[in-house]
């Protein structure tokens, strides 16, 4: 497929691109909480439950990087305002940590989820603007996409590294992607929080079920389509979602295919 449909589409990473609890995923929890103690002196390890990620008893589907180290921050003791004055220099250090880990090999299997490669290109073919609409801090974001072999496909976007709203994620994808006018576009991600955070910068949003959150949640919290992962679908229902011609209920499938 080839063209030019002059639309945004906007990617969560992990849980959407990325294989949740991959080695790239805990490479990064590893440099956060190691940043976080360096801060703290309290050591913390992230917690895998049931497919979602927990610091102590904090979900943190949908958080950003800035969000996560602020609530850490907090709940060792420091009042909002010290955490607010010290979370840049702790987002530096997580950037720094992880930097010092050696780059795995590209794209491997373990990383990615299926289809994330295929679909990118997809889009790509049809004349998509590809972009990112993740929690992770840019530096850290360029670094997974680099690791995961997608990095001459995802570059630019909106990222976690000050943003402790998706919301204003995805608005800054949006405001960095978008070429003038109102965009054309949508988002794809896995959590409630992609779905909210797409509606808040006047996008529809692809859901998938690669993460902890069923189908019926996503649709719940009002996602205009959902699929349970990035197949061959997920392209022609990305272009029928960014399409002003058809409605965004035309495109709504569901994990069973249906």
């Amino acid at each position: 497929m080839t063209g030019s449909i002059g639309c945004i589409a906007l990617f969560d990473l992990d849980g959407t691109l990325v294989r949740p609890g991959s080695p790239l995923q805990r490479a990064h929890m590893d440099a956060m909480a190691a940043a976080i103690a360096a801060a703290t002196g309290t050591r913390e390890t992230f917690v895998y439950r049931g497919g979602e990620l927990f610091y102590r008893e904090v979900n943190l589907a949908g958080f950003t990087d800035a969000g996560t180290v602020r609530a850490a921050l907090v709940l060792a003791g420091l009042s909002d305002d010290e955490a607010d004055l010290r979370l840049p220099r702790v987002i530096a250090d997580m950037v720094e940590r992880l930097d010092r880990v050696p780059l795995p090999r590209a794209g491997r299997a373990d990383d990615l989820l299926p289809g994330a490669r295929e679909v990118l290109e997809g889009l790509r073919d049809a004349g998509f603007e590809l972009g990112m609409s993740t929690g992770n801090a840019r530096a850290v974001a360029r670094w997974k996409m680099s690791a995961a072999g997608l990095a001459d496909l995802l570059d630019d976007g909106g990222f976690g590294d000050t943003a402790v709203h998706r919301d204003d994620v995805a608005r800054a994808g949006v405001a960095t992607l978008a070429t003038g006018g109102t965009p054309r576009g949508v988002l794809v991600g896995d959590t409630v929080r992609d779905v909210t955070a797409a509606h808040a910068a006047g996008l529809p949003c692809l859901a998938v079920t690669t993460g902890a959150a069923d189908a019926g949640e996503l649709l719940a919290a009002g996602a205009d389509a959902v699929l349970p992962g990035l197949s061959d679908r997920a392209v022609e229902t990305l272009v029928r979602l960014c399409s002003p011609a058809d409605s965004p209920a035309d495109a709504l499938t569901h994990p069973n295919g249906s």
